[in-house]
């Protein structure tokens, strides 16, 4: 599978910080819809485990049957219509909604790939690789067309989270809807959270600008162009062309972290979270540096590196800005023979962040 897609689908279905508490959650700013209730397909057939007499079914309380739902919310950005979960609010930073007293969440996104080489990632081997173990996996039609319907778990900050994970579309994008809860909750959450994502329609109406919901700006460069990305981020490439035709081509990303956590040791973070890198094997760090943007404070890394797949080697550059619990994680990567040209351009790239007024 092609790198820079790998790189992209492993950002949108893994999880670095499954808190989902928020300050300020917002319940309806989205788009609705009304609609009939929707078809069911063989998969949302499929039986949920009885919560009869769980001392979980009180959690359960914002967790009606999916058909008890008489709407759907467009997510322009993703081009994804989905049917909003019971007792979610609106997601602030990604495309979807979630639920803060039980630590769920839906996101939607797109990718500017093909479906048939998004989905041959999902194997147990490439999902491992980002701390997730593949429970199911199963061939099921979504909106018409062809998908793909995974179940995963995942442990984070003590607590182990089960994954609902539907992916359909074309030869040309991709959507993806992933469905996150604590695994403890597993009764009362999975059969509903199960058919929302299996709920998702296509949203054909043209797409607002790249970078529009974004908390933040970068200025590009005359080499790297910026193409539609997954969720809240900002993604560039060369001729802003998705997939690359070389696993040593450019690719550029800043993401906001998805919720706030504790950070201890903010270097050691970042360490870490360059370790982990996706399709790429870090051979070493070769500098970490303050560094200071647009008023936050955070740290400055390159790294060799190779590609997972094909052995080529690689330069990773990357920034972490911290900004309280919150961070927004900058990388780029390219072939390591191409380092002396796009190494400034990422940096510069990197320098230019400014966030939008609040």
């Amino acid at each position: 599978m092609n790198r820079q897609l790998l790189f992209l689908v492993l950002i949108a279905v893994a999880c670095s910080n499954c808190d989902t508490k928020t300050d300020n959650p917002k319940t309806t700013s989205r788009n609705t819809e009304n609609v009939s209730q929707p078809p069911k397909s063989a998969a949302q057939e499929a039986s949920a485990p009885s919560t009869e007499g769980s001392s979980q079914g009180r959690v359960g309380a914002n967790t009606s049957p999916i058909h008890d739902q008489g709407q759907y919310v467009r997510f322009a950005d993703a081009g994804v219509k989905l049917v909003r979960p019971d007792g979610f609010d609106d997601a602030e930073k990604f495309h979807g909604f979630q639920q803060q007293s039980s630590q769920s969440w839906v996101m939607v996104a797109m990718i500017a790939g093909p479906f048939s080489e998004i989905t041959a990632g999902f194997t147990a081997e490439q999902l491992k690789t980002r701390g997730m173990t593949l429970g199911s996996k199963e061939n099921v039609q979504i909106d018409g067309n062809p998908g793909v319907l995974l179940h995963v778990t995942q442990y984070a900050h003590g607590t182990e989270f089960a994954k609902w994970i539907a992916v359909f579309g074309n030869e040309r994008e991709t959507r993806m809807v992933t469905a996150m809860f604590p695994k403890s909750n597993e009764a009362v959450m999975s059969s509903q959270l199960k058919a929302v994502v299996l709920s998702a329609k296509a949203d054909v109406a043209l797409p607002p600008t790249p970078g529009t919901d974004v908390g933040f700006a970068i200025t590009a460069s005359k080499k790297l162009k910026l193409t539609r990305g997954i969720g809240k981020m900002l993604v560039y490439t060369k001729g802003g062309v998705v997939p690359a035709k070389s696993p040593e081509d450019p690719l550029f990303v800043a993401a906001p972290s998805f919720s706030k956590t504790p950070i201890h040791d903010k270097s050691q973070f970042a360490v870490q979270r360059i370790l982990q890198t996706a399709h790429t094997k870090i051979i070493s760090v070769t500098s970490n540096s303050k560094i200071t943007i647009d008023g936050l404070d955070g740290y400055e890394l390159v790294a060799d590196a190779e590609d997972a797949g094909s052995g080529a080697s690689l330069t990773v550059y990357q920034v972490m800005l911290f900004d309280n619990e919150s961070y927004i994680l900058i990388q780029g990567i390219v072939g390591a023979e191409l380092r002396g040209e796009y190494l400034p351009e990422f940096k510069a790239m990197a320098r230019s962040l400014t966030r939008n007024p609040r």
